[in-house]
């Protein structure tokens, strides 16, 4: 499942629902809510991150990764992952250079 831009998740939620044929009320049931409080959730435009913790193992979806794809953030959160990407991307073209890898 990909995200548009800016889609809010509770519609990514049943997209994903209609898309597995799995109704609010199965749902209800796996989350231990009632129906209503289920529908409470599922019609705000956002979700607090234990609630869609829930929701992403019930239908097998990491929401979290689907959002953090529409940041825009160049920046690696540590510095470390940086320079071993670069070096890995060195060890790869050096192997490349090599014969390696054919």
């Amino acid at each position: 499942m990909t995200s548009n831009q800016n889609t809010p998740i509770n519609e990514l939620i049943l997209l994903e629902m209609k898309k597995q044929n799995l109704s609010i009320s199965t749902l209800a049931k796996k989350l231990d809510l009632s129906l209503n409080a289920t529908y409470n959730t599922l019609k705000k435009s956002n979700i607090q991150t234990d609630r869609l913790t829930q929701i992403s193992e019930i239908l097998q979806v990491n929401f979290f990764r689907i959002l953090a794809k529409d940041l825009n953030i160049t920046k690696p959160i540590n510095p470390q992952i940086e320079k071993l990407t670069t070096e890995n991307k060195t060890l790869k073209e050096i192997i490349s250079l090599l014969g390696g890898n054919k």
